[in-house]
């Protein structure tokens, strides 16, 4: 769900179609999926989505994603097809929030972490195939990425705003006791890897230009076509290990890592990994998990938010599995990972 209230309404949608895009709406449909607010548009004699950007979202950003996409598809990527508007531009604005429009896909979608074995493989295949094409476009920027998700100041910032959280935890919230618990358990790891992990390994990472938000939910599939990848917004140069570790968790029910191992190996027949992406993949991803409130704090503001806390639950559950697991999953993927010479 977008997680921002939409400023539209049927009569705003249908003005701004019919006066920007020439489109004459018949029918409008509200589509739960991602940050942005998206709606399915049925017009007299074609279908389309109209996505609404958070606000914050800029048009260079939109601009970006427009050249991945001409990039991608020239080379053979199945991407989406952006509508440009009457004044030949591909947005437009409605109280300073950016709205697209793109020829409607048909086909159908995946929900996260419901994918079988073989899914899980075809998603690492599409992922290796993609991020081999995108080392040949120009280098994005790294957007900071960093600092703001691998440092151990994010993590040291990330423990006070955790201890701020627990202390405003509602009385009536009824998961208080399992979030107080899970907040100490972040933090208590949080301390342990601002101690022990050496944060100069994060500068020796393949970094790489990426999706930046690559999952089974960024893709719709089709009966005999390879998937469409939407929504490069977030693309970025990026440490590719935690592109790679990350949707493999999105995709899979839980963290299995023998199929981890699979993922990594299918992953790697199109690009090659360095030994320091092998041997920190899964303390790479915990960095970025581990100090969030996301889920919590949503939540904890609105009772409605079910699907966040339950996702931060996930998350939580996410951080145990890495931590606990770390050496045995660096172990095997040494072992079975060919690396960069």
């Amino acid at each position: 769900m977008g997680i921002q209230k939409t400023n539209l309404n049927i009569d705003k949608i249908k003005n701004i179609l019919k006066n920007q895009y020439n489109i004459e709406v018949i029918k409008i449909t509200k589509i739960d999926r991602g940050t942005s607010n998206i709606f399915k548009i049925e017009s007299t004699s074609n279908k389309y989505i109209l996505k609404e950007f958070i606000r914050g979202r800029t048009k260079e950003t939109i601009l970006k994603e427009i050249k991945i996409i001409n990039f991608l598809k020239q080379r053979g990527i199945n991407v989406p097809k952006y509508i440009k508007t009457l004044n030949n531009n591909f947005y437009t604005v409605n109280e300073e929030r950016i709205l697209t429009v793109q020829e409607f896909i048909n086909g159908y979608t995946v929900n996260n972490n419901v994918c079988d074995y073989e899914k899980v493989i075809e998603l690492a295949r599409i992922l290796g195939k993609l991020t081999k094409e995108l080392m040949e476009y120009p280098e994005l920027s790294e957007e900071n990425i960093i600092e703001e998700q691998f440092s151990k100041k994010r993590l040291e910032h990330g423990i006070e705003r955790m201890k701020n959280f627990k202390n405003n935890i509602k009385k009536d919230n009824k998961y208080r006791k399992q979030i107080i618990e899970d907040i100490d358990y972040k933090i208590k790891v949080s301390k342990k890897l601002i101690s022990d992990f050496n944060f100069n390994i994060i500068k020796k990472l393949t970094m790489l230009n990426s999706h930046g938000d690559f999952c089974t939910q960024q893709l719709i599939y089709h009966e005999e076509t390879e998937p469409t990848i939407i929504d490069f917004e977030k693309a970025k140069k990026l440490p590719i290990v935690w592109e790679i570790i990350r949707s493999y968790n999105y995709a899979d029910r839980e963290i299995k890592i023998n199929t981890l191992v699979d993922y990594f190996k299918e992953v790697t027949k199109y690009i090659k990994l360095n030994e320091y992406d092998i041997k920190y993949a899964p303390y790479i991803y915990l960095l970025q998990l581990i100090s969030s409130t996301y889920g919590y704090k949503e939540y904890n503001n609105d009772f409605s938010q079910i699907e966040l806390i339950e996702f931060a639950f996930f998350r939580t559950k996410t951080c145990k599995r890495l931590y606990e697991n770390a050496e045995e999953i660096s172990s095997k993927l040494i072992k079975n990972i060919q690396i960069k010479n």
